[in-house]
């Protein structure tokens, strides 16, 4: 009988963070002890830091941290869970009207949340052995931007679950895509809606910002992480290429600043304010650095950031990430 190898198909892997159990001060403390215990995260001398992490942040901050995530908190879950699990499936929807034949299949996984990236791979021997397994897994940690913090931790994740398998894939790791047009395409079409719909409510916006998450700048100038250069390539590619808001017109900014080291600048919170002073008021805030709604954008920016501004006398008008955004899917 003729030998008919198995068919070539590969497994993609969506990577995110994950969020928190619950929003509580119990559930907070297990995340962020996992969260900044990791030293892709903070770099520091790991003896230092864990007095400091032990000793001065987590008896305090868990509850700080509750009252925020609480305020995003659906009842049964947070928006970066629901919307991962969400973009997973109409990717796969997608996928099934181009992929008649199932040569790719798509899970997603967190690194803090279940499904661990550990159950995914239980979940592909399990397929081996069903003889439906892929030949093939491609991992997407879901950062436009390469960031040592980010998508190096979740390298680190992938390299401690293969150290304990025996069977191991050949597999790809897709370390930034913040110059595809999947991404930049798609982010254009979501400012300019946002910008065209605030024209006709007869809203004359000033100023756009696009605001990434924040990181110290050490690691720039010191450890040449590629960061910098991935905001200001993904700022550039966003801009030029819109239509209802000229370039100059626009700023890059960082937010989510943590500790007391110096980071990268302008930051964000402090550029609204200076603009709102110099009768700049009407402010559109995008933050590309996130595909998914989080913490860091529907509460630091969509909720912190806009009563600030009113309380400055000006006007925030956050723009949603690209979520489950149909053609983003597509």
């Amino acid at each position: 009988m003729k030998y008919i190898p198995p068919k070539r198909k590969t497994k993609v892997v969506f990577v995110q963070l994950g969020s928190p159990e619950a929003p509580t001060p119990k559930a907070l403390r297990k995340y962020l002890r996992e969260f900044l215990g990791d030293p892709r995260l903070i770099d520091w001398n790991p003896f230092v830091w864990k007095i400091i992490l032990n000793c001065f942040v987590l008896p305090f901050r868990p509850k700080k941290s509750a009252k925020l995530y609480e305020r995003i908190w659906d009842g049964e879950s947070f928006p970066l869970i629901t919307n991962t699990i969400e973009f997973t499936e109409r990717v796969e929807k997608e996928l099934a009207e181009i992929d008649k034949e199932g040569h790719v299949e798509v899970n997603h996984a967190f690194l803090l949340s279940p499904p661990y990236v550990h159950e995914v791979y239980d979940s592909w021997e399990e397929d081996l052995r069903n003889g439906v397994g892929a030949t093939k897994l491609m991992v997407i940690p879901m950062f436009p931007q390469y960031s040592e913090s980010t998508v190096a931790s979740g390298i680190d994740s992938l390299a401690k679950e293969l150290s304990k398998r025996v069977k191991i894939p050949t597999f790809e790791v897709i370390t930034n895509f913040h110059r595809t047009h999947a991404f930049i395409d798609n982010s254009v079409q979501l400012l300019d809606s946002k910008l065209q719909e605030l024209s006709e409510k007869g809203v004359k916006v000033d100023t756009l910002l696009l605001t990434f998450h924040g990181m110290q700048k050490r690691r720039i100038i010191e450890k040449g992480d590629d960061y910098y250069r991935h905001c200001y390539e993904t700022y550039r590619l966003i801009v030029d290429r819109l239509n209802h808001i000229k370039p100059e017109n626009t700023m890059m900014t960082f937010q989510s600043k943590f500790g007391s080291e110096e980071w990268i600048t302008p930051y964000t919170d402090e550029v609204v304010e200076d603009l709102i002073k110099e009768g700049k008021k009407e402010i559109v805030v995008y933050s590309p650095s996130f595909v998914v709604d989080c913490l860091e954008t529907t509460d630091e920016l969509g909720h912190e950031l806009v009563e600030d501004a009113k309380e400055w006398g000006g006007n925030v008008y956050p723009v949603e990430c690209l979520n489950v955004d149909q053609q983003w899917c597509k």
